[in-house]
């Protein structure tokens, strides 16, 4: 079974980092996605500043995990809730500058967001359904996002039909 392929990959490669975790969980979130979540006291080690070193450790962990399980696998790890943490941060960031584009009627220009958190803001502005929406631009590492406000044009009924 894969979740026991990972959950032993993982515990492997933590326990050679000497990182003392007190539990590990793997669950399928979907067709080969699946999600690790990891409890311990040394959080700062493998997250480091910026989210570095929790990005390192999860793609060195997704190369060791297709290896041994002969497919293509995509892991969201997950330390002390740090993802959820983390994604709740985003979303207020975002409110606030929903709220700035509502205000000013200007588009907004993101900073740099990786693909992952590109999408989890485009799901989230259209959730909302409103006159607020995301945009992409540019390609591959320079690819931003902008937050923009639809423009509600008058129209003119030539006719008088309908004014």
């Amino acid at each position: 079974m894969v979740e026991d392929i990972i959950k032993n990959i993982v515990e492997e490669f933590f326990s050679k980092m000497l990182v003392d975790f007190s539990n590990l969980d793997v669950k399928k979130e979907l067709e080969n996605i699946y999600y690790i979540k990891l409890e311990t006291t040394d959080s700062s080690l493998i997250i480091w500043t910026r989210w570095k070193n929790l990005d390192d450790i999860k793609n060195i962990l997704k190369i060791l995990i297709n290896r041994k399980a002969e497919e293509n696998i995509i892991i969201h790890v997950e330390v002390n809730d740090y993802l959820k943490s983390k994604d709740d941060k985003l979303i207020n960031y975002i409110k606030n500058k929903i709220d700035y584009v509502k205000e000013t009627n200007k588009d907004f220009r993101l900073p740099f967001f990786s693909a992952y958190e590109r999408k989890k803001i485009h799901s989230y502005v259209s959730d909302l359904k409103s006159d607020i929406y995301t945009k992409s631009e540019w390609e591959w590492k320079d690819r931003r996002l902008f937050i923009c406000k639809k423009n509600n044009k008058m129209t003119i009924d030539l006719d008088w039909i309908d004014i």
